[in-house]
């Protein structure tokens, strides 16, 4: 797919983030009829999303299935593989994917844009679209036409998830680009807890995603990534939820945050969606 013109670009509004969105991932939802239907809420929220109206150049996709050994690395290559990182299930789920073009171009300004703040960021062409990234599209960009830029999570604390957001956002804002960002992860993620019929209720871990929620909404992001250690370390969330500091340091400070949606499955994996929305376009 041939990358939109500057000109094009200018005409449909400025560049940068024009919408944010933090999404859940999961084989089920892809094919919520392989897991008594357990996901398929959250997929048609997805679904529903108005994305096609943002119009997107490009999207950039934070997974915390892909954990970088060291650093942050981009995907810079011109079509990020799909991989079925997940095992066990019926051949159906693996005739599922997601083929989209990447925009090596952007990868590499997002390389450049962190290593210039001193930032241990890398380009690769290895990986690619993993099911942290691409079930979340499967949904949220469906037509596959919209160019994507897979991120790894890293080590590195929340407060350097959240610098390496900033060097995103700053670069994007400068790329000609409309942009959307998504990051995506559960806030409960607790496989040793799992009840397959959804019968079982965690109230506990209920009460303290409502708090992350909270701190979410409310865009504190210093007092997310202060959070009691023990009751986060207690609901686990996925990837100690670097893509989402990602998100909210790349975002600013001028998005509002939105709950859509918040599916629980299997008795300890949260599917919280929040959309991260412009100022002007709530006011409209």
């Amino acid at each position: 797919m041939a990358q939109p013109g500057s000109a094009a670009r200018g005409a449909r509004g400025d560049s940068g983030i024009v919408y944010g969105l933090f999404a859940p991932n999961g084989p089920n939802l892809v094919a919520p009829q392989f897991f008594g239907g357990a996901g398929a809420e959250t997929a048609k929220v997805l679904r529903g999303l108005d994305i096609s109206a943002r119009n997107p150049d490009t999207i950039v996709v934070a997974s915390p299935h892909w954990l970088a050994p060291e650093g942050f690395l981009v995907h810079t290559a011109v079509r990020p593989p799909c991989i079925h990182d997940y095992y066990g299930f019926p051949e159906e789920m693996y005739r599922i994917g997601y083929d989209a073009p990447g925009d090596p171009d952007l990868a590499r300004i997002l390389v450049e844009a962190g290593q210039k703040e001193g930032l241990p960021v890398e380009g690769t062409t290895e990986w690619g679209l993993d099911h942290g990234a691409w079930t979340a599209l499967y949904h949220v960009a469906s037509e596959r036409r919209i160019p994507v830029v897979p991120l790894s999570i890293g080590h590195q604390s929340a407060q350097e998830h959240l610098r390496w957001g900033h060097a995103i956002g700053a670069a994007l804002a400068q790329s000609g680009r409309r942009v959307l960002f998504v990051g995506t992860g559960s806030i409960f993620h607790r496989f040793d807890r799992v009840d397959m019929s959804g019968r079982k209720r965690w109230p506990e871990a209920e009460a303290i995603e409502a708090d992350i929620i909270r701190l979410i909404l409310a865009r504190d992001a210093d007092a997310l990534a202060a959070f009691d250690r023990r009751r986060w370390e207690e609901v686990a969330p996925e990837g100690d939820l670097g893509a989402l500091f990602m998100l909210l340091g790349a975002l600013g400070g001028d998005f509002r945050a939105r709950l859509v949606n918040n599916e629980r499955v299997f008795g300890s994996f949260g599917m919280t969606v929040i959309e991260f929305l412009q100022p002007e376009r709530d006011e409209a």
